[in-house]
């Protein structure tokens, strides 16, 4: 079921994982990706869903911003306490990937609220398998 659709991103829920999947298209980060997100997370809370794939794949080798484009988001749009756990993995190319695990230090995790997991893959299949098991 197709929840929020725009040329740069779709948002769809898949009943049977019980998880939403973004996926967006542009080749780069931007504005309509954080309202993209937004929208995502919004979704996450209203339909009780604990579980999101970002796929990110397409978009072009990230930069700095990366990380605070996808965890700083998580502390303005998810309330503290959490009531249930949220899981969320992001697909990323091997480019953004490496660039991930090379250049953000662990401590940028502060963005991260606690009871949110928050994981990197570079394979679909993968990430949704980590989301299954969750």
């Amino acid at each position: 079921m197709t929840l929020y659709h725009t040329p740069e991103a779709s948002l769809s829920y898949n009943a049977s994982a019980d998880t939403l999947h973004l996926s967006f298209n542009a080749t780069h980060l931007d504005l309509s990706f954080g309202v993209a997100y937004q929208h995502a997370l919004e979704q996450m809370l209203k339909q009780n869903v604990g579980k999101l794939l970002l796929d990110l794949k397409r978009n072009a080798p990230s930069d700095e911003n990366q990380e605070e484009l996808l965890l700083k988001p998580l502390t303005r749009c998810l309330p503290e306490p959490l009531v249930r756990p949220v899981f969320i993995a992001a697909v990323l190319s091997e480019g953004q990937y490496q660039y991930q695990i090379s250049n953000c230090p662990a401590s940028g995790t502060t963005f991260v609220p606690d009871r949110v997991e928050f994981n990197y893959f570079t394979s679909r299949r993968e990430a949704a398998s980590w989301l299954n098991g969750q």
